[in-house]
């Protein structure tokens, strides 16, 4: 029998015997922000042979980032949405990217990619990449995925730190339906109900939408020793639905068994639950949520694990075990969440060493469930850029220092110390986001006690500092000695190039002679030494992609399509 009806006839089974599939969307854990991508102008690029669908508007990519993904599927009745490009060649690599302009540049931090929702997200796309630039020519990629198969029935979430970002890009290698069997469907299909950006990271269990897969043994899942409880058919059974962020999932009125089953026929079987959290976290708290098997609530855990390690690593080679769990469950015995307190330490994978399941009722089978797998800290921060020498302002170490006026084009904005009308208030943002500000310039003085000054700087954000000549009064203004210090400086700072419109802090340094490098943060008296610019953004000149027609190959697969629907009794291919 061919591939294609013996799913159809598992999935009609599958909804004849437990209803109608009801999946919700998952637990939003996240700080509170707004979608950057919502509703944003987006294009795409098709690779050879590959034709974007278009059905009455619940396919296209303009449907990728309208914030109307379903959420909701029932079997055959409701309409799904979203992106979705065909193939016609099993072999060849789709290589199609959708790209989202967000038509400013944001410090974007975190993206969801969710399922589009036909057949339960079993066509969210196998291999992909996803990238962000802030040009529309440079692009830094900031996840990539491959060999992902089963359903998909919540958001990918991808979080990284902070990266300037315009463009975000979506890329599709390979398809996750393909159809071999025959010579004239044979292709390749993927779905992507919907992309959202954010400035935000997550908050809480920062496992939601990552990376959950079970590692078994080859040759032990040939032999039928360990196998799933359910096929990955229902969406609610899988390794995934443990780190979507739901504890409920219901089927019909009687179930709400949610979670990662496996089922082994010896005590001692290879059954291991492998997370990726994408990214280096922080981490100081893991919780396994045992899973509820019905709705009446005196079932919860039943099959919670027996004897099983928590290993943790950053690196996926060295890892180390930071809870064993010795005989913590029975058959029919109820289980409370199991709340693993850590030493923050520096993690990106997480496995939970089955090392014994729970023997079912005497029968010789070895149950495990868990309903969750929560992971709690922050995303680990970059370390800081080293700059030899640097240090900040220090009167213990001799320094001295003011900071009186602001020049904007060679114009004064700002002088003196008033909050209101002076530096303090002018420094705080310099707006130059119209294009008419080129050149700002600080003028003060500084002195060290303990070492000549060798020149003065300034230094954009965290990055390296730039030296000029910046000296105005070489030491012979009796003020300023006499206040400590050794020179005045203006130090001048040509911003015209500065496009990406961002908000950067420019700072004054001091290089001395005996190698250090001051940072003329002096916070006292307001004497700190630096502006809030915000640039003019210019969008750079991006190519337009170019899209292939739509041809005989997509007009074939639609009727195809159309086809599947009407005749599953007369045992035609669904597409």
């Amino acid at each position: 029998m061919k591939r294609s009806i013996l799913f159809l006839i598992a999935a009609v089974m599958a909804f004849s015997v437990f209803g109608m599939l009801h999946i919700t969307a998952p637990l939003k854990a996240a700080a509170e922000s707004a979608n950057l991508a919502l509703n944003k102008p987006v294009e795409e690029e098709l690779g050879d042979g590959v034709e974007s669908w278009s059905n009455n508007g619940m396919w296209g990519v303009e449907n990728i980032n309208d914030g109307e993904n379903l959420s909701t599927y029932v079997f055959q009745s409701t309409p799904v949405e979203g992106w979705y490009i065909v193939s016609g060649d099993f072999e060849a690599d789709m290589d199609s990217s959708a790209i989202i302009d967000l038509q400013s540049v944001y410090d974007v931090c975190r993206i969801h990619v969710e399922p589009e929702f036909h057949f339960l997200g079993l066509k969210f796309p196998n291999a992909y990449d996803v990238s962000v630039s802030s040009d529309g020519s440079n692009w830094t990629q900031v996840f990539s995925e491959s060999g992902r198969t089963g359903c998909m029935t919540h958001a990918r979430i991808i979080e990284f730190n902070p990266i300037p970002t315009r463009y975000v890009k979506v890329t599709v290698h390979r398809g996750n339906d393909v159809v071999p069997d025959d010579g004239e469907n044979n292709g390749q299909f993927a779905g992507i109900g919907e992309v959202e950006v954010y400035d935000t990271l997550l908050t809480g269990n920062v496992a939601v939408g990552k990376t959950a897969k079970d590692v078994f043994d080859p040759a032990e899942q040939a032999e039928g020793i360990t196998t799933k409880f359910a096929t990955n058919t229902s969406g609610a059974w899988n390794e995934d639905a443990a780190t979507d962020g739901e504890q409920t999932h219901v089927y019909g009125q009687a179930y709400t068994m949610h979670g990662w089953i496996v089922v082994a026929q010896k005590e001692d079987a290879v059954v291991k639950l492998a997370l990726d959290l994408h990214n280096v976290y922080t981490i100081n708290k893991i919780n396994l949520v045992p899973m509820a098997w019905t709705d009446v609530g005196t079932d919860l855990g039943w099959f919670f694990p027996n004897t099983y390690d928590v290993l943790v690593s950053e690196d996926g080679e060295n890892w180390t075990t930071v809870y064993h769990g010795e005989n913590e469950s029975a058959a029919d015995t109820a289980a409370a969440t199991k709340e693993i307190s850590i030493d923050p330490v520096n993690v990106r994978y997480v496995v939970v060493d089955v090392l014994k399941g729970t023997d079912h009722r005497g029968g010789g089978d070895f149950w495990t469930g868990l309903g969750e797998v929560e992971v709690y800290g922050e995303l680990k921060k970059p370390d800081p850029v080293v700059i030899e020498g640097l240090r900040d302002f220090d009167k213990e170490k001799g320094d001295a220092l003011s900071y009186d006026t602001i020049f904007v084009n060679d114009e004064k904005i700002a002088e003196g110390n008033d909050e209101e009308t002076g530096v303090p208030a002018a420094k705080q943002l310099i707006d130059g986001s119209e294009g008419d500000v080129k050149t700002i310039a600080m003028r003060g003085w500084f002195g060290n006690k303990n070492s000549k000054i060798e020149s003065y700087g300034y230094q954009i954000d965290e990055g390296e500092p730039v030296y000029g000549d910046f000296v105005v009064d070489e030491g012979d203004n009796e003020a300023v000695i006499n206040a400590g210090g050794e020179s005045r400086f203006v130090v001048k700072v040509d911003v015209s190039g500065m496009t990406d419109g961002r908000t950067h802090t420019i700072r004054v340094v001091a290089k001395l002679e005996n190698g250090e490098i001051v940072k003329l943060n002096r916070n006292d008296k307001d004497r700190d030494v630096f502006v809030n610019y915000k640039a003019q953004y210019v969008a750079p000149p991006v190519t337009e992609p170019t899209n292939p027609s739509t041809g005989s190959v997509s007009v074939a697969l639609f009727a195809v399509a159309a086809c599947a629907i009407a005749l599953v009794v007369l045992k035609k291919k669904v597409f």
